[in-house]
């Protein structure tokens, strides 16, 4: 299983983007994306070696990491490509996870459908189907 991404909730994309390149050299690996079914504002951001951070900030009081970001923000979960999203659901499930929030197209991914889950052990996973 690999790791695509590590999400992280900000206030603000812009300050945050800003201090993720002025101090650890990142820099914008995408544009500016507005999810209106996750209900939040996130863009890419790489490092030297490729790995990728993304940065989340709620885009209205409905969004699923407002409070989150009300408390501060920061790690919000770890994202894995997965060659077969249903079946990852299933053996997730399986395995104690809940379901945080359901599959759905993601637009940061061409519509590619993500699911979160829930696990008592790892917190939260995001699930992002592979083309």
């Amino acid at each position: 299983m690999k790791l695509h991404h590590v999400g992280i909730v900000v206030k603000d994309l812009t300050s945050y983007g800003d201090a993720y390149g002025r101090l650890l050299g990142l820099v914008a690996d995408s544009e500016v994306f507005h999810d209106p079914l996750q209900k939040v504002l996130l863009q890419f951001w790489r490092d030297d070696r490729g790995r990728l951070l993304e940065l989340i900030q709620p885009a209205s009081q409905d969004s699923p990491v407002w409070r989150e970001c009300q408390k501060g923000g920061g790690l919000n979960h770890l994202c894995y490509e997965a060659g077969d999203i249903e079946q990852q659901v299933q053996d997730s499930l399986q395995e104690g996870a809940m379901i945080a929030r359901p599959l759905m197209p993601a637009i940061a991914f061409g519509s590619r459908r993500v699911v979160f889950l829930y696990f008592l052990e790892l917190g939260l996973i995001e699930f992002g189907e592979t083309r």
